[in-house]
């Protein structure tokens, strides 16, 4: 058997006891964030393997079109929340609390909306925010970087690593004014980043990862 471990199965103390126990029956072990794996103390039978994403669907468009297509408003400044409200490891009471100190800027909540809804908004909006307590390799940035949209985020499982040098993306403090200065100087730097050519430089398309887990499986049963 081999186990991915996406992050609440780490960092949730409730859980952790009984994921330490499966490290040590798994043949194999796989970790998407190097925070994870690092708390995993693990010498042996581990990988550090993120999940990769489609970036067949998530790929820039042009915005105008995109929020045509979601029947957004042209002129107005918008924001995607990384996740629902109600989900409390989200932590949207930040997000919203930084978004009081904004004017004429929107706050979307990415809830209830299809995968290719979702490869719109991120070409629709003008930033991506993640506020969240606990996170692993949050895809939602990922995709968001596949589609050179900006980010801010908190330091959160590996978006620092990930977003490293990539301009218009932007790491914050858990403080609604540092959340709110960072919204600002991504919705200042107007444009859409390079993060796509980051995500493929990381080798973080689907292909690629699975590439990646497929040798640790062939690896297995020649070994077994």
């Amino acid at each position: 058997m081999v186990t991915t471990y996406h992050g609440s199965d780490i960092n949730d103390a409730r859980v952790f006891p009984f994921s330490r126990l499966n490290m040590v029956l798994s043949a194999y072990n796989i970790f998407v964030s190097e925070k994870n794996r690092q708390k995993s103390n693990l010498a042996r039978k581990q990988s550090l393997i993120p999940c990769g994403i489609d970036t067949t669907l998530f790929r820039p468009l042009e915005k105008d079109q995109a929020r045509k297509l979601l029947k957004l408003d042209e002129d107005k400044k918008y924001v995607l929340f990384a996740g629902a409200f109600a989900n409390q490891v989200k932590n949207a009471g930040l997000a919203q609390e930084a978004m009081t100190l904004l004017t004429n800027t929107n706050l979307i909540e990415l809830r209830a909306y299809s995968r290719e809804e979702v490869a719109l908004l991120l070409n629709a909006v003008d930033v991506v925010l993640m506020t969240s307590f606990t996170e692993g390799s949050p895809q939602i940035i990922k995709e968001a970087m596949a589609c050179n949209c900006p980010v801010v985020s908190v330091p959160v499982g590996d978006v620092a690593d990930i977003t490293d040098r990539v301009a218009g993306c932007f790491i914050s403090t858990y403080q609604a004014s540092d959340v709110a200065l960072k919204l600002q100087q991504a919705l200042a730097f107007g444009g859409r980043t390079e993060g796509r050519t980051r995500i493929m430089e990381l080798g973080l398309d689907a292909e690629t990862v699975a590439s990646k887990i497929l040798t640790i499986y062939k690896e297995i049963i020649t070994n077994k």
